[in-house]
């Protein structure tokens, strides 16, 4: 699958919860998420713009990879997800590949479907702040029409700016830097 994303900081979350309940998207729930975030023993994630995460959420732990970014515009990927019935097991199978752990990243979603395809998340992440990400995952897609899609959503939504196209991890991680802060 193909992830198309962008995301937007935001300071009233729910002016932006108000806006999605009049166009009567439908409520998909809230979850907490924690995301542990490897580097791959060899090559240098940051680098490559790849990612490897491991989500915990209260009903599912789901390894993902990421590719690299296919647009400069938006954060557009190559994602593959796998379910895993544990999360110590695949922690520890990533540790024994050499898999080293580098950051977890928490936060608070609140999820919304406006269409078929197009689900909003209002998240509150850990260290962060508030944020709303727009997402549309296809097998394939013109990325140009699709980014059309995902800007209108935000337009309808009153987000306005320039979208985020860094991950939760490269801006914890650029915070961390700013602050002295050691990562693992």
């Amino acid at each position: 699958m193909i992830e198309f994303e962008v995301k937007y900081k935001v300071n009233n979350i729910e002016r932006i919860e108000q806006r999605l309940k009049e166009l009567n998207a439908e409520y998909l729930g809230d979850e907490y998420e924690e995301d542990y975030y490897f580097q791959h023993p060899c090559r240098d994630f940051m680098k490559t713009d790849e990612a490897l995460r491991v989500r915990k959420t209260e009903n599912k732990v789901e390894l993902t990879y990421k590719g690299p970014k296919l647009s400069k515009r938006t954060k557009t990927r190559v994602e593959i997800n796998v379910i895993v019935d544990s999360l110590q097991s695949i922690l520890r199978l990533l540790e024994k590949l050499g898999f080293k752990k580098i950051f977890v990243v928490k936060k608070n979603r609140r999820k919304y479907k406006v269409s078929n395809e197009i689900e909003v998340s209002l998240d509150s992440v850990e260290g962060l702040g508030t944020f709303v990400e727009i997402e549309i995952a296809r097998k394939e897609g013109e990325i140009k029409q699709v980014e059309s899609e995902l800007f209108s959503i935000a337009e309808i939504l009153g987000l306005k700016g320039k979208p985020i196209i860094k991950s939760y991890l490269e801006l914890l991680l650029e915070k961390d830097r700013s602050s002295g802060v050691r990562i693992e």
